[in-house]
């Protein structure tokens, strides 16, 4: 049986002192709590892999785990042992995993503990939801243009209206979801292989998607295939009406590509009120060139003002404060560095002729 410490704070838990518990004590219970699990679940997936991991670590673990017949801690984690010992093993386990993190192992082993009715399309909750959304995009982009009215020629949001409109808009969204959710499963899986998925950004990844699903719509509506005519009359590239689809693809794959176009036709609009691209790159030719000028008349200004100080220190006959500003000129011409350099560096020309030919004996 385990030892129980005579501190009431670390006795074993059961239903009145737990709700007797102070917040500091319970916030102190959880952090046990984590870095326990996160050890065992780093502990288990080293050993599965096949990494090296230090003997002691899990001897502690193993000290920390709770017998099967003692119910009274919380969660399976002794209470009456000093938590060092135990970080330091969560810190050597940390470094043996490396680069995988423990709060990504410590959610791949509880999602593979806790199946879900989904868990066959994803080790966590966010691959699964991600795979339905690519599925209902799927099932969408080739379901829609079973319709005769959705088309090559149909999606124009100013000539096309009623039901025909909103068929092939639909169809540019389904194209735009497939792209957005490839771009998605692709990074996300791309973190849980290596064991650096975090959780936290989950967010950040529908928010990339539903902005792939507004790129996608926004390339697909807005530029037309005419644009590519030319470039696709030589080879045959690209089916005829197969732009648009193409164009909800790559919108919704990456946000950045609709944004990219978008701020080119603002800075497209912005040149028709301040000038021509010509005119703005002139100025900021002579801009540059006025900012050279300038640094080159200080720079002579400062030369002019050095050899001043030192055509003084030579009439005063002092060699030290020759030496100086000799050296004051030599730095104003030469980074220090350089000059240490070539003072430390005997291979160079200019120590070489300082240096005698032969050792000078004494």
């Amino acid at each position: 049986m385990n030892n129980i410490s005579s501190n009431p704070d670390i006795q074993p838990e059961n239903a009145t002192t737990a709700s007797a518990r102070p917040i500091s004590f319970m916030a102190k219970v959880e952090l046990r709590q984590q870095i326990y699990q996160e050890a065992h679940a780093m502990a288990e997936y080293a050993l599965t892999n096949g990494s090296n991991i230090p003997t002691s670590a899990i001897s502690t673990l193993e000290s920390y785990k709770i017998d099967e017949d003692n119910d009274g801690y919380i969660d399976g984690v002794r209470l009456d042992l000093p938590i060092e010992p135990l970080v330091k093993a969560h810190e050597a386990l940390t470094r043996a995993i490396q680069p995988a993190k423990p709060r990504t192992i410590l959610l791949l082993d509880q999602e593979k503990k806790h199946k879900a009715r989904l868990s066959f399309l994803g080790p966590v909750s966010l691959i699964r939801q991600l795979m339905i959304a690519g599925l209902i995009s799927l099932i969408m982009f080739i379901g829609l243009p079973l319709f005769a009215e959705v088309n090559s020629v149909g999606g124009n949001i100013l000539q096309s209206n009623g039901l025909a409109l909103l068929l092939n808009l639909l169809f540019y969204i389904s194209a735009a979801g497939l792209g957005a959710s490839f771009s998605a499963l692709y990074r996300a899986n791309s973190y849980i292989t290596v064991g650096t998925f975090d959780p936290t950004y989950q967010a950040s990844y529908w928010i990339r998607f539903f902005l792939g699903l507004i790129s996608g719509l926004i390339m697909a509506v807005l530029i037309s295939e005419k644009a590519f005519d030319a470039a696709n009359a030589e080879g045959q590239f690209l089916e005829h009406g197969i732009v648009r689809p193409l164009l909800a693809i790559l919108g919704g794959f990456s946000a950045d590509l609709a944004y990219t176009v978008l701020n080119r036709l603002v800075e497209t609009f912005e040149s028709l009120f301040r000038g021509s691209t010509k005119t703005l790159v002139n100025n900021q030719v002579s801009e540059e060139r006025n900012k050279l000028d300038e640094e080159m008349r200080q720079k002579e200004m400062k030369s002019v003002g050095d050899l001043i100080f030192l055509q003084q220190q030579v009439n005063s006959g002092d060699p030290k404060a020759i030496s100086a500003a000799i050296n004051n000129i030599l730095s104003s011409m030469m980074p220090l560095n350089n000059i240490a350099a070539s003072i430390s560096d005997p291979s160079q020309d200019t120590i070489k002729s300082i240096t005698p030919p032969h050792p000078i004996k004494r």
